[in-house]
């Protein structure tokens, strides 16, 4: 039977929210089990080539998550430069790729962060103005991801996952939802990586 769990792609700032994105993962974790959960931190093997693995989960996911903070958008390189503004900026090149690929586009907004406007944004990515939020604060984490989590995959989120962390055999039977794929959730944390080729900056 083909799988119904939903693959979910998390894009943010490392400078800006890894640690809530971090928690953010480990919950979708608990409740996804522990491999639907991709982050290149502790989930790519030794020798993966970052830029193509990357790719690779953004073609094939069906959810973009991006997590925005308070220095999301101001973000700047050394040169004092927006790096929103430099099309080889990860983050950037993450959620065009997503629009391009017509993938369902979250973002998550933390502690009363605010969408940024249409015109504070590149034009390859100001579609991410208006599209519908959800919101993080640190007083109501835990409910609010759980709201999350429930919003974006309310089928998967319910099922029961084995002691080992994999979703349980036939579990998804009974889902609803019609996302395709084998239910990675996949967070991009920015870490330093090093590669033999050129690629984009990275945040």
């Amino acid at each position: 039977m083909e799988s119904l769990l939903t693959e979910i792609f998390v894009s943010y700032r490392i400078a800006d929210s890894v640690y809530a994105v971090r928690e953010i993962s480990n919950r979708l974790a608990d409740r996804l089990g522990r491999t639907s959960v991709f982050r290149d931190q502790d989930s790519l093997a030794l020798g993966s080539f970052y830029p193509r693995r990357i790719r690779q989960a953004l073609e094939e996911c069906d959810v973009m998550v991006v997590v925005i903070g308070p220095r999301w958008l101001d973000a700047c390189d050394k040169l004092g430069r927006r790096r929103i503004d430099d099309e080889k900026d990860w983050v950037r090149l993450e959620i065009r790729t997503a629009f391009e690929h017509r993938k369902q586009v979250v973002p998550v907004l933390l502690d009363g962060t605010s969408l940024p406007a249409p015109e504070e944004l590149p034009a390859d990515i100001r579609g991410l103005a208006y599209v519908q939020v959800a919101e993080i604060r640190h007083q109501s984490f835990e409910s609010d991801v759980a709201r999350l989590i429930e919003n974006l995959v309310p089928a998967v989120a319910a099922a029961p996952v084995d002691p080992t962390g994999a979703a349980v055999p036939g579990a998804a039977s009974s889902q609803t939802i019609t996302a395709t794929g084998g239910s990675v959730v996949t967070a991009n944390n920015n870490g330093n990586q090093t590669v033999g080729a050129p690629r984009p900056r990275r945040r």
